[in-house]
């Protein structure tokens, strides 16, 4: 009975990965509106609402430069997920902190020829330039979550 109930464990949280990458890819192909480029995306749940939201990284030819790559964050809602957020000239790694701007966690990411800089919500987006954010502290790094290497 105990392995039954550990492979049916295992099977249900595949299938919710599995719908989250369908709701994921609905929603960036009609954000987009044209053919999805190369992409990774990690999930997390940035609103602290119960449902988890992704945070997609493009790496796309179309979608990099000299700085970095375009990222996206979609907020998880119960039938899938909404654009939520836009930044340009991200690099990996991509890092959550355990600080929090307006009830959104905050973000760390690497941009072109700064280094890593802290990404803070506005109450309606992350900032759609990094490089004019703050440099983190190293203090900001002592307790992050890495979502994307």
């Amino acid at each position: 009975m105990r392995n039954f109930l550990v492979i049916f464990s295992v099977l249900f949280a595949y299938q919710l990965h599995a719908e989250e990458n369908i709701n994921i890819k609905k929603a960036l192909a009609e954000h987009l509106n044209e053919q999805l480029p190369n992409y990774e995306v990690a999930y997390f749940d940035f609103n602290s609402d119960g449902v988890k939201d992704a945070f997609i990284y493009i790496n796309g030819s179309n979608w990099c430069g000299s700085g970095g790559c375009t990222s996206f964050v979609f907020s998880g809602t119960t039938n899938g997920f909404k654009f939520q957020s836009k930044s340009m000239i991200t690099n990996k790694p991509i890092l959550v902190t355990s600080t929090k701007t307006n009830g959104w966690y905050n973000l760390v990411v690497n941009t072109g020829g700064i280094g890593q800089v802290v990404l803070t919500f506005d109450g309606k987006s992350y900032p759609l330039n990094p490089s004019m954010q703050p440099k983190v502290k190293e203090k900001q790094l002592s307790s992050v979550t890495t979502i994307l290497k």
